[in-house]
């Protein structure tokens, strides 16, 4: 289980430490959105879908990032990754 302070990897962008929870929204394709949403006001009437994710700060850039969980990364070995991404 994944909480605040856990280093993970994050996709290809190296290590991350983890800040704290976040609500992201669902993505969609704008075909989806029309879809969706015919007429603006049922756009402004309506919540959009959105699941928990995760802050992150991404150790090598210092970028801070919100990103769906499915997106990280625990079982690694820190020592042999920090090789690839440490020249």
């Amino acid at each position: 289980m994944i909480k605040p302070g856990d280093v993970v990897m994050w996709l290809d962008q190296g290590p991350a430490i983890i800040l704290c929870n976040c609500i992201i929204s669902d993505p969609c394709t704008e075909l989806q959105f029309h879809e969706s949403f015919i007429i603006l006001e049922e756009c402004l009437d309506s919540d959009w879908p959105e699941e928990v994710g995760w802050t992150i700060k991404l150790l090598l850039s210092g970028e801070i990032l919100d990103v769906h969980e499915d997106t990280l990364h625990t079982d690694f070995d820190i020592e042999a990754e920090q090789e690839l991404f440490v020249t």
